[in-house]
């Protein structure tokens, strides 16, 4: 992801954004890639080489809080509603009307938020790992439903969250940053079935400096720039995106959409990582049941939670298939 291709605009709210623009080759449609945490643009540089590579036109943004966009540290601004704004501000100063949005782990929360607020300017959904994440105005909280999901799938899926909405974890994170990365990209899937969803098993892994050799699909030099991207602004900013949701400013803010966009409308791909410990199919599968209208493709990877980066050669094909016919 050549640097040359990198632009910056200030939105509406004031933040400024730096995100990847590619425009398309002829009639190709426009793919918006959405990251999660703890992640940037680059994430995407496998999916972005070779969909570029045939045409399509390009939009990969380092999301409110990573990389060189700017990283505000009240939870408040990382609210549903102002994230789809900022996205639609970075549309229409390249005059895109609509976008094909590819989601992974967070960055499908905001893709929810765009499909709830501004469904025009969406013309299909592909969510990675995490499925469509309805507006829940009663309960936006996943910690309070850590109980509901345990008795769903037998273990806390949710525990890890405590450790990141305390507000020591910045700071930890920030110290032992190997051993959170060795946490976060497991050499193993079962490291996060182990110590993520067990309570206090997090915080243990990185109190006690515990590290690992990386994954094979990490090379040294790519830990070394989410590294660099990761501290260069701190931890406070990325951990914002889970600390929104422990407070109430998503519960208010779920409250206003629109009942009429609460289901999603559009096609869809739902691609589950069936070794992904944390974010299990059956979640994506229960809220696509009832939420979407539009046609759904579901194409399962046998990954953790990072295909995006361990199995992209498949993901591409998943991808433009599913774009070949919809797109």
């Amino acid at each position: 992801m050549d640097q040359e291709h990198y632009k910056q605009h200030k939105t509406q709210r004031g933040f400024t954004y730096s995100y990847f623009f590619s425009p398309p080759a002829s009639q190709k449609p426009v793919l918006f890639f959405f990251h999660g945490f703890p992640s940037c643009a680059y994430s995407w540089y496998k999916e972005v080489t070779f969909f570029k590579g045939l045409g399509y036109g390009i939009i990969a943004p380092d999301l409110l809080g990573y990389g060189k966009t700017d990283k505000p540290t009240d939870p408040r601004y990382y609210v549903g509603s102002g994230l789809a704004q900022d996205v639609i501000d970075i549309l229409d100063a390249e005059k895109i009307e609509k976008v094909m949005a590819i989601s992974h782990d967070w960055g499908s929360r905001l893709v929810s938020r765009i499909i709830n607020y501004f469904p025009a300017r969406v013309s299909g959904c592909a969510f990675l790992a995490v499925g469509y994440g309805p507006p829940d105005s009663h309960n936006a909280n996943p910690i309070a439903q850590s109980e509901k999901l345990k008795q769903m799938v037998g273990y806390d899926v949710m525990a890890y969250m405590h450790f990141f909405t305390e507000e020591e974890t910045p700071a930890l994170i920030e110290e032992k940053f190997d051993s959170f990365f060795s946490l976060l990209f497991p050499i193993y899937p079962s490291i996060w079935r182990d110590h993520m969803c067990v309570a206090g098993g997090a915080k243990k892994w990185i109190q006690s400096n515990t590290k690992t050799a990386l994954p094979s699909y990490m090379p040294e030099k790519d830990k070394e720039y989410y590294k660099e991207s990761l501290l260069g602004g701190g931890m406070t900013a990325p951990l914002c995106w889970y600390k929104v949701l422990v407070q109430k400013y998503c519960h208010d803010d779920d409250a206003a959409v629109p009942a009429e966009n609460i289901k999603v409308k559009v096609p869809v791909l739902f691609v589950p990582f069936n070794k992904d410990a944390v974010v299990l199919p059956i979640f994506g599968d229960t809220a696509h049941a009832h939420y979407v209208n539009g046609e759904i493709i579901r194409k399962d990877l046998d990954c953790d939670h990072w295909g995006v980066l361990s199995h992209a050669d498949e993901l591409n094909g998943m991808l433009l298939e599913w774009l070949e016919v919809v797109g």
